[in-house]
């Protein structure tokens, strides 16, 4: 199974239309069943991002990624397994905002 995951996430990486960039910052997610939990943005893109996290998420849920210094940004659980998860952005983040966390 281990390795069907991974071709499945490969696959979802052909299928972005940003290329994700490494960082690692602290950020908080939001959903409507309980507050701000506190997680790790571990690449991000004008598109989406991936996080680190400890609470369960579903796929296709409705969340929102709090980066510091920005509104709180409304996405979408794209795949979700052991701790990470991928965020889809339901809006473009604009390059600079991006290049703000990894440094481009």
């Amino acid at each position: 199974m281990r390795v069907a995951a991974a071709l499945e996430q490969a696959a979802a990486l052909d299928r972005r239309r940003f290329a994700r960039q490494p960082v690692r910052v602290s950020a908080g997610l939001l959903d409507n069943a309980r507050p701000s939990s506190p997680v790790t943005v571990i690449d991000l893109s004008p598109g989406g991002c991936g996080i680190e996290t400890g609470i369960d998420l579903a796929v296709g849920a409705r969340v929102w990624l709090k980066l510091p210094g920005l509104e709180s940004w409304p996405s979408r659980v794209a795949w979700c397994e052991a701790g990470r998860a991928g965020l889809a952005f339901d809006r473009a983040m604009h390059e600079g905002v991006v290049g703000r966390f990894t440094g481009g």
